[in-house]
């Protein structure tokens, strides 16, 4: 019983941490290709190659959580589930949020609310029994987000690879 629990729990956090990563796909072709196995390496490359090849798609990943390496790999994993054999990768970005005033829900604990003496401004108290009150905590962290996007390629066969 032991194996079926660390599956168990290797899924779940695995599962947990893949949600993570958004990610976005610009598909450029309507040709389907079958994955490359899991086992298959994308190369990552610094320019277009000169070798005869199709651009598959645009793939773009962002998360605030991890870092541009997990995000690379991530990007090699969408590449190779679409079939393609290297990424070329486009200028990483990285994307911070305006920070905007408190936000003043008319609750329980907003200066209205019927709190006000005994807590204050609603948005400074990190917790509320209101289910109505949409934020919980401070509003004005600013959220820094990671992008990174590249063009998925896959090589065309000719005849001298065929050799």
């Amino acid at each position: 019983m032991k194996p079926f629990g660390q599956t168990l729990l290797t899924l779940a956090v695995m599962a947990s941490l893949t949600g993570c990563v958004g990610t976005r796909i610009e598909y450029f072709t309507d040709t389907t290709y079958p994955p490359r196995s899991s086992t298959a390496a994308v190369e990552w490359l610094p320019t277009e190659p000169t070798r005869a090849h199709v651009e598959v798609a645009r793939i773009t990943v962002r998360s605030s959580n991890y870092s541009l390496e997990t995000l690379r790999h991530t990007m090699q994993d969408r590449a190779r589930a679409l079939g393609a054999d290297a990424i070329v990768p486009e200028i990483p970005m990285v994307l911070m949020s305006q920070v905007g005033s408190p936000y003043y829900e008319a609750g329980l604990l907003s200066p209205a609310g019927a709190a006000f003496g005994l807590y204050g401004y609603g948005w400074y108290t990190p917790y509320s029994s209101n289910p109505y009150i949409l934020t919980q905590g401070a509003t004005d962290q600013p959220r820094i987000e990671q992008a990174l996007s590249g063009i998925a390629i896959r090589f065309e066969e000719t005849l001298a690879d065929l050799r």
